[in-house]
């Protein structure tokens, strides 16, 4: 089997989810993708296979200089399990009850926040404060920290494949943990009978009412996650409320979800619509709020 040099962040299989209604049924299904950044012009048609990859973003080289394929590996197996279940889970009731399917969702969504490229320019970014933080204290005459010093010039020195390295464990060992705690979450999903929902490059998105900075374990914190253009996953900790329940989409509450996931997003926003409608929505939303 070939390895796969083109490493997508969002998988195949999800995006098609997302495509034209015309594209969606055959190989080349193709999406809208509509950019926050104005240098990136107006929206673009693209294939799936062009959307959310980037060349070995989960292959660093080992010490030997051969592609490590272990995480790719992890993937690919997760999302052909996935994937045999996604079309009940994208357009039926499933039974979010079910322990096997909500334990393939919880991994499934943990493993999508933490395989995106804004965790791994996190890890770069973190390396560089703790660089910063640590020499910017009492050094030693080696030039060391006045710490526990070992390894630390090799640490100091990280490139790119370091933090390639960094990102697929943290990928790998962390998974599980966020998994866990989506799993003590209160599960609904919301759907509607035709397309609605819109996705990202960064799907899983993380939200509180009242606080910035927050994390999966934060309390109240909201999780939603777009199953398809007709389903999105939310999980919250009103426990006082029925668990695992379906509940209709509101008309006007479209726009509101698709304004959360385009906030959520790194850059792009995936769709099978056509963008003028789902940005014309998300605006009406946003001035009924106003």
């Amino acid at each position: 089997m070939s390895r796969p040099k083109h490493q997508h962040w969002v998988p195949q299989f999800y995006l098609r989810y997302f495509s034209t209604p015309e594209t969606r049924s055959e190989k080349d299904a193709q999406v809208w993708m509509f950019s926050k950044d104005e240098a990136d012009g107006n929206e673009c048609l693209t294939n799936i296979r062009n959307a959310c990859g980037k060349r070995y973003l989960y292959t660093p080289v080992d010490e030997t200089g051969a592609r490590t394929w272990d995480l790719e590996s992890k993937l690919d197996q997760l999302e052909s399990t996935m994937g045999k279940i996604w079309p009940q889970v994208a357009e039926g009731f499933v039974d979010l009850g079910n322990q096997s399917i909500r334990k393939g969702l919880a991994l499934f969504a943990a493993v999508m926040h933490l395989r995106n490229p804004e965790v791994r320019r996190l890890v770069k970014k973190l390396h560089q404060q703790l660089v910063e933080f640590y020499e910017s204290g009492s050094l030693r005459p080696d030039g060391t920290p006045a710490i526990d010093h070992r390894d630390w010039h090799k640490y100091r020195a990280w490139g790119k494949n370091d933090h390639d390295k960094f990102f697929a464990h943290i990928v790998e060992n962390e998974a599980i943990h966020i998994a866990e705690l989506l799993m003590k979450k209160r599960w609904a999903v919301v759907f509607s009978g035709r397309d609605v929902f819109i996705t990202s490059d960064r799907p899983v998105a993380v939200q509180h009412l009242s606080k910035n900075v927050v994390g999966f374990g934060t309390e109240n914190a909201i999780i939603t996650f777009p199953l398809s253009p007709k389903r999105i996953l939310v999980m919250d900790d009103q426990h006082e409320e029925p668990s695992n329940q379906y509940y209709p989409l509101q008309a006007s509450n479209g726009g509101a979800f698709n304004h959360a996931i385009w906030s959520n997003g790194s850059r792009f926003m995936i769709t099978g619509r056509a963008i003028h409608d789902v940005l014309s929505e998300i605006v009406k939303c946003a001035d009924a709020d106003e």
